[in-house]
């Protein structure tokens, strides 16, 4: 980010009319972006480090699945290691409908064996119609399974934030910057013979 990029985001940031909310855990974000995409008008944008295919993260990948068949443009980038492949299941769904998703750096061949070379995708961000953002630190992860040790009696512990107002401003200039990273990440899956939307 440039000098001048960032004082223009800093004036913005003091702009009056933003608003924000917080969500706690997972359910709460699932649903808000779930009811955000359903009402989105031109184009859904979502980058994760991990989205799981069951649970509560499913409205999610539901509504991906109806604002693509409303002729919506729908990008989906998920995390070669966090994620891995998308589900054969919902490969078909997502294509049937017109969703379209990439993985980035997926770890295979020499990216296992070298792990430090890794290049993760941690963001967990949405930009819908350029009207709605999120953003925080929750994964398209259920709020009672975790990866590693499974079923969790409690559930994780998390924030993301939903905003609106000129501050979205901010996630225009991320579109492009999202624009890039997919042009980017066309190049490892085709590169891994992924099949492509």
């Amino acid at each position: 980010m440039t000098e001048s990029t960032r004082a223009a985001a800093a004036t913005r940031a003091f702009q009056p009319g933003h608003r924000f909310v917080l969500l706690k855990g997972g359910e709460a974000l699932f649903a808000a972006l779930a009811e955000t995409i359903d009402a989105a008008r031109v184009e859904v944008l979502l980058e994760t480090y991990i989205f799981e295919f069951a649970g509560a993260p499913l409205r999610v990948a539901e509504a991906l699945e109806r604002a693509a068949a409303r002729k919506l443009v729908v990008r989906v980038v998920v995390d070669g290691v966090g994620t891995g492949d998308v589900p054969a299941e919902w490969q078909a769904r997502w294509r049937s409908a017109g969703v379209q998703w990439r993985v980035f750096s997926p770890a295979r061949g020499w990216r296992v064996l070298l792990p430090r070379r890794w290049r993760r995708l941690h963001r967990k961000l949405a930009v819908v119609d350029s009207r709605v953002a999120f953003c925080g630190g929750i994964n398209l992860l259920d709020d009672y399974f975790d990866p590693t040790h499974g079923k969790l009696d409690e559930p994780r512990f998390d924030f993301a934030v939903r905003v609106t107002g000129p501050l979205v401003a901010e996630a225009r200039e991320l579109r492009s910057n999202l624009a890039l990273l997919w042009a980017q990440v066309k190049v490892h899956r085709t590169s891994a013979r992924r099949p492509e939307k």
